[in-house]
């Protein structure tokens, strides 16, 4: 029996005015609708090494994009990261217009492709609510912590995700979200040796994970996978 390469993901819930002071994200996640009407999308800002040619496609014949999708820019500023992620999850001519599932499935896409272009750190808007339309807080949060439980199962290298909100207040509501999701779905809780924060452990599709949460503070979670392989 050997023990698989301990993999973790972390977390965080911030202030959007914290991208410019100290949040030091490699890449950035913004929304947009399948018209790409929301960031006013250029064609020529989609990176062509992405193996895009179907969404290149459909712009050029202005078809509209499928939902849970995304598009990459590549923007030349020194005050943000170079990569820029459009994630297509908004359909403005339905309503609501944005479901969870756009979000998990589109958020979990951009993090695999990040990880293959070595990117170790995303920060995020906070996608699906747009203009008092979409989704609620709750069902953001959701949508979130799913992505991060799906990813946490698969994913073999460290990685930080970062949601960004608008007020202090939706940090505190958003923590408080998150930490009822994990105690509701948990198998079992324990104190490690080290007698720090207490460990949350989740089953998922014959994985173990173990959250911690940052004792004292109203933020996300750090998610560890500790499965055993034969």
């Amino acid at each position: 029996m050997r023990v698989a390469r301990e993999a973790t993901i972390r977390f965080d819930l911030g202030l959007r005015e914290s991208l410019g002071a100290g949040l030091r994200a490699q890449a950035l996640v913004v929304q947009d609708d399948r018209n790409l009407r929301i960031g006013g999308f250029d064609s020529d800002e989609l990176d062509g090494s992405d193996e895009l040619n179907a969404a290149c496609s459909a712009i050029a014949a202005q078809i509209p994009l499928p939902l849970g999708r995304y598009l990459l820019c590549r923007r030349s500023t020194e005050s943000a990261p170079e990569l820029e992620y459009r994630a297509v999850v908004h359909d403005l001519e339905a309503s609501p217009t944005c479901r969870p599932g756009n979000v998990r499935r589109s958020l979990v896409a951009i993090v695999e492709d990040a990880v293959k272009r070595d990117v170790s750190s995303l920060a995020s808007d906070p996608l699906g609510s747009f203009k008092n339309r979409g989704l609620t807080l709750e069902e953001l949060v959701g949508a979130f912590d799913e992505a991060i439980v799906e990813l946490s199962v698969a994913l073999r290298l460290p990685f930080r995700l970062t949601l960004l909100l608008d007020k202090l207040s939706q940090v505190e509501e958003a923590s408080h979200m998150l930490r009822s999701r994990v105690l509701r779905r948990a198998s079992r809780s324990f104190r490690t040796v080290a007698g720090d924060a207490a460990v949350v452990e989740v089953r998922r599709r014959g994985a173990r994970l173990h959250f911690r949460f940052v004792p004292g503070s109203l933020s996300g979670y750090m998610v560890t996978r500790v499965n055993h392989t034969a």
